[in-house]
């Protein structure tokens, strides 16, 4: 077996690390949703995994972009090869989708302290205004 250079190498532990740091920020991203609820948290604390997760897609998407960028640049210096296949195109496509969506996840969550509220949950037993049976909802 023929030895890979260094960009090749490179680019591969690039996405590896894209695709480790996928997986957390899907986990944070889902214990965000309004539908579930963690014990009494307060909204700050999901305001802060919203975040957090964001970040880390946009991390993601960075370790994607600049794989799919330098990967064919090298190859092509190196071996002059004019077409990558549709793999790469879609490692573009990817990338630019999650890099949007990181940022779109940071930047239009709201702030911490109106995260979360406006929302009712269902208690047995309350009569409190909150309540979502005595609330008509």
């Amino acid at each position: 077996l023929a030895l890979l250079t260094g960009y090749v190498q490179a680019c591969r532990a690039l996405m590896i690390a894209a695709s480790v740091l996928g997986l957390p920020a899907i986990f944070l991203l889902i214990t965000v949703l309004p539908c579930i609820r963690m014990g009494h948290e307060p909204g700050a604390a999901k305001y802060r995994r919203s975040q957090l997760g964001g970040i880390l897609i946009i991390l993601l998407a960075m370790c994607g972009v600049v794989a799919t960028i330098w990967f064919p640049v090298c190859a092509h210096r190196e071996t002059t090869i004019m077409s990558f296949g549709y793999s790469l195109y879609t490692g573009w496509i990817g990338s630019a989708l999650c890099l949007f969506g990181g940022c779109v996840i940071v930047c239009c969550s709201g702030d911490a302290q109106t995260f979360g509220e406006n929302r009712f949950y269902y208690a047995s037993g309350s009569s409190s205004p909150t309540h979502a049976k005595s609330a008509h909802v």
